[in-house]
């Protein structure tokens, strides 16, 4: 009995003496380090917007860069599921050779407005070419109900590429009417065939823009009544006061444009029938126009354009653009106005609402310019911005130009003047004032303001006191505005 109790007694208690290994040889520290835990990772701002929000930013890109809708949607699965919920995302179809992607697109658009675009391709034969067009418009034709933009431009030439691209928008079918349509473009410059388009059965109720170039279209009041801007350059087939008649009644048909563009293609026609001796049995008034840019790609002002303009009233025109191409580098420094400005002088209508005229290139005649500026009316007060922009303006050109057009100038705009200098628009705004600016005190300048944009031969730096007398001065360089008060002014002293 006694020597079992021993037994029991040095017997080892293993429940107490018994340890791990890892007990015994990790320190203390590294025991505490295994019972922490790595800190959350904190969620980025961007992810608590709410979806609407985050939606309406992708719809914003995906007008930018037409790959951004599948951009966003490999990010994370929570953008994936907005970007395919998302239906205005996947509007813009831009037609190319993968025309199973755009299928989908079309697909994830759900009942979406659609933007059409025909991608442009040189590198093909003509047939090539041909079958290329007719087989991205298949793609897209029985969606047209729910075209909000066309947009078909072609590079170089190929035959019958309109016929390939619109042959399915035109005949007479409620199938091929475009509802919902705002914008329509149709750009082909190389464009040989004569035959005359009506799209869409005639059918475009919301169509509010168009930009047309190298096409015959039947200009329906249906289609074209309700348009506020166009662009349209003239196809050529036909020229002078033909050409003239058909967009004078194009012009009456869209009486309600607020921003016209037009072009006549140079076609050689002669110096001698400049005569203004068409006759036109009505006037043509466009009571809402506010801006109207004519320009001229060849070397001399058209004929038809001469025909055109007095038949035309702009009772609230506000900006008048007289644009043409830049002439070649080797010829910038020759006179290459157009030979007959005075034709547009005799044809230009009563402007008594203009405040704004640009006038450029081969438009940049002195005399014309002198002459132009003293048809303009003078309301009592300057209310005037004239912008000139080429190489041919100089201190010569502005003495000459703008004598007697003192009083109607508010501000002055120089553009690409590369044969201008800070002394001789120095001694223009003198004369303009009447008075010495450096020395007069109590001046009232002639203008308000003074715009210099990527003159090269213009310091303006030197020009920086012109704000001391009341002249605003701001400049551009290299398409930025650059901030005057950290630019070091220059002190030069005029004669």
């Amino acid at each position: 009995m006694t020597h079992r109790r021993e037994e029991n007694h040095n017997t080892p208690k293993h429940r107490d003496d018994r340890k791990p290994a890892a007990h015994s040889t990790r320190p203390r520290h590294q025991h505490h380090a295994t019972h922490t835990r790595a800190p959350a990772r904190r969620a980025h701002r961007i992810t608590q917007l709410p979806t609407e929000v985050l939606a309406h930013i992708f719809v914003l890109g995906a007008e930018e860069d037409v790959m951004f809708p599948v951009i966003v949607s490999h990010v994370c699965r929570a953008w994936r599921y907005i970007a395919l919920h998302t239906p205005a995302l996947w509007r813009r179809i831009t037609l190319d050779s993968s025309l199973t992607m755009w299928s989908q697109r079309i697909h994830r658009a759900k009942a979406c407005s659609l933007d059409i675009q025909l991608a442009p391709l040189i590198a093909m034969s003509h047939l090539a070419y041909y079958n290329y067009v007719q087989l991205c418009m298949h793609v897209v034709l029985p969606y047209i109900h729910r075209w909000r933009s066309l947009t078909v431009r072609f590079v170089g030439y190929a035959p019958f590429l309109w016929n390939a691209a619109l042959s399915g928008c035109c005949g007479h079918s409620s199938a091929i009417e475009a509802p919902a349509l705002r914008e329509l473009t149709l750009v082909y410059p190389e464009n040989d065939d004569t035959k005359e388009y009506l799209l869409f059965n005639g059918y475009a109720p919301r169509l509010r823009r168009a930009t047309i170039q190298g096409i015959r279209l039947a200009w329906s009041p249906s289609l074209f009544q309700n348009l506020t801007y166009l662009d349209y350059t003239h196809h050529g087939f036909t020229r002078g006061a033909q050409a003239a008649s058909e967009v004078l009644y194009m012009l009456q048909v869209s009486a309600g444009l607020e921003e016209l563009r037009l072009a006549f293609p140079w076609r050689g026609d002669t110096a001698s029938r400049y005569a203004l001796s068409a006759s036109f049995s009505r006037t043509v008034h466009l009571p809402r126009l506010r801006k109207l840019a004519l320009h001229v790609d060849g070397p001399d002002i058209p004929p038809a354009l001469t025909y055109t303009l007095p038949h035309l009233s702009f009772p609230v025109l506000r900006s008048l653009y007289l644009v043409s191409p830049p002439a070649p580098r080797h010829a910038q420094h020759m006179d290459t106005s157009f030979p007959h400005l005075r034709t547009v002088l005799k044809a230009l209508p009563r402007l008594p609402a203009l405040s704004l005229l640009h006038v450029a290139h081969g438009w940049l005649e002195e005399r014309f310019l002198a002459s132009l500026l003293t048809l303009l009316p003078y309301p009592g007060a300057p209310h005037l911005t004239l912008t000139l922009e080429g190489p041919h303006v100089s201190h010569a050109f502005l003495c000459y130009a703008l004598r007697g057009a003192g009083r109607k100038l508010r501000a002055l705009a120089l553009v690409r003047c590369e044969r201008l200098t800070a002394e001789g628009v120095v001694d223009v705004l003198n004369r303009l004032s009447g008075t010495h600016l450096q020395t007069a005190t109590h001046v009232f300048p002639a203008i308000s303001a003074l715009y210099i944009r990527d003159c090269a031969g213009l310091d303006w730096r030197s020009l920086q006191w012109l704000a001391t007398v009341g002249i605003i001065l701001k400049v551009w360089e290299g398409g930025h505005e650059v901030d005057l008060r950290y630019a070091k002014a220059k002190r030069t002293r005029f004669p």
